[in-house]
């Protein structure tokens, strides 16, 4: 029998990405040990570490891991099986994190007429799957094929689902961002507004679905040139989410930066510089250096603090 362990999964929604990591290895090693290098148990715990070294923020390591697995997957289960499609996309997912969004969206198109093959146009993981394929667009600079996605898919399941759905209205933040990458701020404003109005009243202002849409909307109120308020709001979701996710949560560390550019924006230099210095001492004892989000506040902090 396999040894109870830390469960990943309840690492990684708490943002201890590294600890997650290391229980996926851990339950890796000894999946390998009890079933061999290519048993369906051992190829689902290779998914599982890659998946986790996408959420640590370790794209490259991760890209490695789910590219033998997603070959030795489909020597064992073929293309059109579940199992193929989910490691398919995972290796989308990290390819994405990297400078490797045009091979990400070729993954993607292979994954989504596979889905819709399997399970159906409409089925909820071909949706999802779908919106994977439209982030995919737009990270590609694919602007308007990304949009065009997005809004099928939240077309269908407010059809479907219901608008109050957390996966309809998960698509409408999703359909905000893209037209925040097609520069539509007013469009994306509204989207966003009318979907946090929805997320509080479904989800709870504290939901992480809801601070997202939140930080989310201060980024287009701060492209639209609405500093004010982008200030407000981003103040407001950090505040929120050191309290609900905690200091060193990549989550909240983003909302720092986040907040550090609007201040910056505003001309408030000493309050910008002060937020950064607090938020690189929390990368440092909470991420590895590699890690994107730690070397981006890096960055930023050498760029504004006097020398």
């Amino acid at each position: 029998m396999m040894a109870e362990a830390a469960d990943p999964a309840e690492l990684a929604r708490a943002g201890r990405f590294a600890e997650a990591v290391a229980a996926y290895e851990a339950r890796y090693a000894e999946a390998e040990r009890h079933f061999g290098p290519v048993h369906p148990i051992t190829l689902t715990a290779g998914n599982d570490v890659g998946f986790g070294y996408v959420l640590a923020g370790q794209p490259a390591r991760a890209i490695g891991i789910l590219t033998r697995t997603l070959a030795a997957q489909r020597q064992v289960s073929g293309e059109k099986h579940r199992a193929t499609i989910t490691v398919m996309v995972n290796l989308a997912m990290a390819l994405l994190n990297t400078s490797e969004a045009a091979t990400a969206v070729k993954h993607l198109e292979v994954a989504i007429d596979l889905e819709r093959e399997i399970s159906g146009e409409n089925d909820p993981r071909t949706l999802t799957t779908e919106s994977n394929l439209a982030e995919a667009y737009l990270a590609a600079n694919r602007i308007a094929d990304g949009t065009r996605v997005h809004e099928r898919v939240f077309h269908v399941r407010q059809r479907i689902l219901g608008p109050d759905h957390r996966d309809t209205l998960t698509s409408a933040h999703n359909l905000g961002h893209a037209y925040e990458a097609g520069q539509n701020y007013p469009r994306a404003i509204e989207i966003y507004e009318t979907t946090l109005a929805a997320c509080d009243r479904v989800l709870g202002p504290d939901h992480v679905d809801t601070l997202s849409t939140r930080n989310n909307l201060a980024a287009s109120y701060e492209m639209a040139g609405r500093i004010t308020e982008a200030i407000a709001l981003h103040e407001r979701t950090l505040t929120d989410r050191r309290r609900v996710l905690g200091d060193a949560h990549i989550h909240t560390l983003n909302s720092a930066n986040n907040l550090f550019v609007a201040y910056c924006t505003a001309e408030r230099y000493t309050e910008a510089i002060a937020l950064l210095e607090h938020t690189h001492a929390v990368c440092v004892r909470s991420l590895p250096s590699d890690h994107p989000t730690r070397q981006q506040i890096q960055q930023n902090l050498d760029m504004v603090r006097p020398r």
